[in-house]
């Protein structure tokens, strides 16, 4: 359950990552929708770490975007809990497609899948965050790298829904 739980923490991060991404200049990149998200594996990857293989719907109504560079680091009362790395890859131009994306979760150092347990309790989300990085490119050449930091989780898992 943990181990989902975690995932949950993943899609919302890929799902803020299209809600807030956007170059100026390019309007259409704020229409990015994500229409769906479901973990179709989980595997372990040692003891502090796991590979998800997730299918991702995003309605693309604008220009072909490459993203690559996506990570992500998850903190509470300033403890790095864990990183997540996410594949490169490409959205269609003027599509609603599903993508199938790899993501490597590691733990943080000294930290536990038992550190995860208190996000049981919903109140223990107040202090979470997230800084998450990824590189954006246009087909046209145009690219920026988006950069956010302390973005409260609890922000994030409302928006996904």
């Amino acid at each position: 359950m943990k181990k989902i739980r975690f995932a949950t923490l993943v899609l919302a991060v890929l799902t803020a990552l299209f809600s807030l991404s956007g170059c100026k200049g390019v309007k259409k990149l704020e229409d990015l929708k994500v229409t769906s998200a479901n973990i179709e594996s989980i595997m372990p990857d040692g003891l502090k770490g796991m590979v998800l293989n997730l299918a991702v719907g995003v309605d693309n109504p604008g220009v072909q975007v490459s993203l690559s560079e996506i990570s992500c680091s998850f903190k509470h009362s300033g403890k790095v809990l864990g990183m997540v790395a996410v594949d490169p890859f490409t959205l269609n131009a003027k599509t609603a497609d599903v993508y199938h994306l790899k993501a490597n979760v590691k733990l943080g150092e000294n930290t536990t899948l038992f550190d995860f347990g208190r996000f049981l309790d919903k109140s223990a989300l107040d202090g979470a965050v997230l800084d998450f990085s990824a590189n954006v490119k246009l087909k046209s050449g145009l690219s920026k790298k988006l950069v956010y930091n302390d973005v409260p989780l609890k922000k994030l898992l409302e928006a996904a829904k």
